[in-house]
């Protein structure tokens, strides 16, 4: 699994295997388990504003409110930004027009840039994504949203160190997803957004399985 650089890496190993248990229990009956060790920012994960924020009182991943982890949400279609590029408000006012759709107070907006489609499992996966620009975070902030998420690595372009999304989602107070997947089967939709995070004591981020509910 790609690991942002600087994360820790994902491992997963057999703790206690059904022969070693059965071994030791010589009952007959055995069980099986694993050991996990990750990142809070390993796999598809939300961050929190501590992991944005150096103010010593910003929020953890814990203190997440649950309204901003269940909303409702909508999907625009940012896969013709070249990669290694930024896109801004025009983009995303487009792409509203597009699909009729509008952001409300208390959305949740998925951008999908395909990266994951393209490039899953290639090096180009961690370096060739495009990225939201400060207009662009602004403006979706202003309209009402209070989270979103990108399917790659990060919503910032990954030759901008500057890292213009992450923060002003820091200066405002905003989190986001990086590392989803499947948005090309929402694209242009309203639905229900549930992404919750464990909750890590003073995490500063969390990994998350984010599903959407559509109505028929």
């Amino acid at each position: 699994m790609p690991v942002y650089p600087g994360h820790l890496k994902t491992v997963v190993w057999t703790h206690l295997s059904h022969e070693e248990c059965k071994r030791q229990l010589g009952t007959g009956f055995s069980y099986e388990t694993r050991g996990i060790m990750f990142c809070d920012h390993g796999p598809t994960h939300i961050d929190a504003i501590s992991h944005l924020s150096r103010d010593p009182k910003a929020p953890s991943v814990d203190k997440i409110p649950l309204d901003h982890c269940i909303t409702s949400a909508i999907c625009l279609d940012v896969s013709d930004i070249p990669q290694k590029t930024q896109f801004g408000r025009q983009k995303i006012e487009q792409e509203l027009k597009r699909w009729r759709l509008d952001i409300r107070k208390g959305d949740t907006i998925l951008f999908y840039t395909a990266q994951y489609d393209r490039y899953y499992g290639k090096p180009e996966y961690m370096t060739d994504y495009p990225g939201l620009n400060r207009e662009a975070t602004e403006y979706i902030i202003d309209q009402g949203c209070v989270n979103f998420g990108v399917d790659s690595a990060s919503p910032d372009m990954w030759y901008d160190k500057t890292y213009p999304c992450h923060s002003t989602c820091a200066e405002r107070g905003i989190t986001h997803i990086e590392n989803l997947c499947n948005l090309d089967k929402i694209v242009g939709k309203r639905f229900t957004f549930i992404g919750l995070p464990l909750k890590i004591r003073k995490g500063t981020g969390s990994p998350l399985r984010p599903v959407a509910i559509l109505e028929e």
